[in-house]
């Protein structure tokens, strides 16, 4: 459950809090009142919590495992301390229960471990015969602190969620003005190559005409510069074929806007790859940029993913997208509006989606649009 610098910090700071309740153990030895008993319930909780860390990232936080780690962390947290309530520093070990806990449960369950927790540590220092005063004190410490640990936990998760949806919203708008600004210059560019051909095309082809004809009346010495200015026609009339042609070709509008929209995505590295081996029409370039901005903006929001990989190929077949992050995955896909729109957006045009996922493989998408 610990990923990103801020989590893998929360996760060190547990294992040292973790370590700092067995090595006062150790050195107190006997007067401690710890037994073999408690460091078996102590080495349980180190084990379960070594395991999370290990396996945060490969397993969703909702699904079973993750939810066994949590639970055999709190049980062996309320049996330490139970076994040896007089070693009072065991209690910190319900403040590290409670981290977990913040970051992957609703709020409600969250403060009713909160309430189990430091019910067990009143109950364990009442039961060894503390004084009224010094029970009311320790719960109250501790049960400040778990409250603690969990509003700074919630306000990181939060803000964490606000930043993904900033990236997410940041990604969305540079798509659009990206898609807006290739279909531009490529307008532009089609509309410069018409009124060349349209109109100076044929133009000089009326032009290379009409002295054909002059040539074959005219007597020397003119039938020489009316030959030379024929020729003349004809040169200019392959450059304007040739600079229509290229800016036809220079039309990219899709390899443009992937890149506008992946290029200086934060907090994610995107690696994208184009292959445009024949240009997209504006129709289909529109159904792919947008279909890999979903995908991004999915990827941001919800897979905790560092790295998210886009390959695109554009032949006489038509546009295959595979778009793949590293991110937990999940044990089965499970369609949002996002997911779902996007699928109508490429069945709409006869197109074809699948989505794959796994625990701890992260999510892959694989789209075709038929030219």
């Amino acid at each position: 459950m610990f990923t990103g610098a801020q989590d893998r910090a929360t996760a060190v700071t547990g294992y040292v809090a973790i370590a700092a309740v067995g090595v006062i153990a150790l050195v107190g030895g006997g007067s401690s009142g710890t037994t073999g008993w408690w460091w078996l319930a102590y080495g349980v909780f180190v084990a379960a919590f070594v395991v999370d860390d290990l396996v945060s990232g490969r397993v969703a936080p909702n699904r079973l495992p993750a939810r066994a780690l949590l639970a055999v962390g709190v049980a062996s947290a309320l049996v330490t301390w139970w076994l040896a309530p007089q070693a009072s520093w065991t209690a910190i070990l319900f403040v590290v229960t409670v981290v977990p806990a913040a970051m992957t449960s609703p709020p409600s369950l969250t403060a009713a471990l909160i309430a189990v927790q430091t019910t067990a540590v009143v109950a364990g220092a009442a039961r060894v015969g503390a004084a009224p005063h010094e029970v009311v004190a320790l719960g109250a410490l501790y049960g400040a602190f778990q409250v603690f640990a969990a509003v700074v936990v919630v306000a990181g998760r939060r803000q964490g969620e606000q930043r993904a949806a900033l990236a997410a919203a940041h990604a969305q708008l540079r798509a659009a003005s990206a898609l807006l600004a290739a279909t531009s210059r490529d307008a532009e560019r089609l509309r410069i190559s018409r009124e060349l051909h349209d109109v100076v095309g044929h133009g000089l082809t009326a032009l290379a005409l009409e002295l054909e004809v002059a040539a074959h009346r005219a007597q020397p010495p003119v039938a020489e510069h009316v030959d030379r200015a024929r020729s003349i026609a004809k040169g200019l009339l392959g450059d304007v074929r040739s600079v229509v042609g290229d800016l036809r070709g220079e039309v990219q509008g899709l390899e443009s806007a992937l890149r506008e929209v992946v290029d200086r995505t934060p907090g994610l590295q995107v690696v994208l790859t184009v292959r445009e081996e024949v240009p997209v029409g504006p129709e289909r370039a529109l159904v792919v940029v947008r279909c890999a901005q979903e995908l991004l903006t999915n990827t941001l929001r919800h897979a905790g993913a560092h790295r998210f990989t886009l390959d695109v190929v554009a032949d006489a077949a038509g546009v295959r997208l595979r778009a793949s992050d590293d991110g937990a995955g999940a044990r089965r896909v499970q369609p949002g509006n996002g997911l779902t729109g996007l699928t109508e957006r490429v069945e709409d045009v006869g197109g074809t989606v699948r989505f794959t996922t796994a625990p701890g493989r992260g999510f892959t998408a694989e789209l075709e649009v038929p030219a």
